[in-house]
């Protein structure tokens, strides 16, 4: 009898480093914004810096976009086995992250405690202690930002990350026509929860970065349309579903891998020139119709692009751009730099904490900025070659 032949091997996925450089840019931008006040009152540069939370959506849709590439198979309507058992990717997912932002919690932790207890007391500091170990700040809107601050993010992620392996089969399954309907149908609903914080208020020209809290017409509104997991999730899976139709170009005749990729470049251009239109008033539309309307669609857009070069044109154009190494290494040691850049802005500029260690705070000394910036790299790098790939941790 014939041989049966040996089953045909999975089409091998090519790495995206332009990626890994993307989480860069990402971050710089991000941090930035969040201590820049302290360097100048310069309103243009504090407008352009402080649209923090309408980049930030481009974080959990880059998150989908990665974990839909690695957990779905190339060129098939099916998802890689890796997702089963659920439980057991769901915690490998975590725990990619888990460990770093614990052990940073531990290393900064007397810090923390310190201030939490100055202001609110032991009890409320020991629940607000139990609520960011396990990463579930995200859910209660006026305590988000426990500790540090920017890990509200994470909280919000690990939600997603629990659903998506219940999710990838089934967006696996879509063709192209119904992935496009899906992502449609999943910024529409981000859309209405978006229009209900804009219209309820009345907010819809605001600048949020640039409004003190106290001038806001409902800073508890607005915390829960900019923190709650569930609206982390539809982006999440917007990721996954635009990555999902790259990944299935050429398939059941689609002549997409035939054509010669768009620029990418353009579309950076475009993302900066929303914040720019913004910063200048030439743009009046809040930060979170910004976000679902127009930066997160030409964000998703750029990774579609990015991609595409990588994979059709050989990684040239602005993908290969930015798959240069130290792009590629300053988005490995990206992650450092998110977690540790907010403890080390407290203990800089926070009052409380900066008085307490120095005797004053950083914000007399502008110049101090870069110093800072200089810093937290450093210290990201000591984290990354320290501690992320110190074998024992992985």
């Amino acid at each position: 009898p014939a041989e049966t032949p040996p089953p045909a091997k999975p089409a091998k996925k090519p790495r995206l480093p332009a990626l890994d450089s993307v989480r860069f840019f990402l971050i710089a931008y991000i941090a930035t914004g969040h201590f820049v006040a302290c360097a100048t009152k310069d309103a243009t540069i504090l407008t352009f810096f402080t649209q923090i939370n309408v980049v930030v959506g481009a974080f959990f849709v880059l998150s989908g976009y990665v974990a839909g590439y690695v957990a779905t198979e190339l060129g098939k309507y099916e998802a890689s086995p890796r997702i089963e058992p659920a439980h057991k990717y769901i915690i490998g997912r975590i725990m990619g992250y888990y460990p770093l932002y614990f052990f940073v919690q531990l290393l900064f932790g007397a810090m923390f405690v310190y201030a939490d207890n100055l202001y609110n007391g032991p009890i409320a500091t020991a629940w607000h202690a139990f609520l960011t170990f396990t990463l579930s700040q995200a859910w209660f809107p006026a305590h988000a930002e426990l500790w540090n601050a920017p890990t509200w993010f994470l909280s919000a992620l690990t939600f997603a990350m629990v659903v998506v392996p219940f999710a990838l089969p089934s967006i696996a399954s879509w063709t192209k026509k119904n992935l496009k309907l899906a992502f449609g149908v999943l910024t529409s609903l981000s859309l209405i929860a978006k229009l209900a914080y804009s219209y309820d208020l009345g907010v819809w020209t605001i600048l949020e970065g640039m409004t003190l809290p106290k001038l806001h017409p409902n800073m508890m509104f607005w915390n829960i349309t900019r923190f709650h997991p569930f609206y982390a999730l539809l982006e999440v899976l917007m990721g996954v579903v635009a990555c999902r139709l790259v990944m299935l170009d050429g398939v059941d005749g689609d002549t997409e891998d035939k054509k010669p990729p768009a620029s990418a470049a353009v579309v950076v251009v475009a993302m900066i020139g929303v914040l720019v239109a913004r910063t200048f008033g030439w743009l009046t539309l809040n930060d979170p119709l910004t976000r679902v309307l127009i930066f997160l669609p030409l964000f998703t857009i750029f990774l579609m692009r990015v991609h595409r070069q990588t994979v059709y044109n050989g990684g040239a154009g602005f993908a290969g751009l930015m798959a240069a190494k130290p792009l590629v290494y300053l988005g490995n040691i990206s992650f450092p730099i998110y977690i540790i850049h907010g403890p080390l802005g407290q203990l800089f500029y926070k009052k409380a904490i900066a008085t307490k260690v120095f005797g004053f705070v950083f914000t007399k000394y502008p110049w101090f900025f870069g110093c800072y910036a200089v810093i937290t790299l450093l210290f990201a790098m000591i984290l990354h070659h320290g501690f992320v790939m110190n074998p024992t941790v992985q």
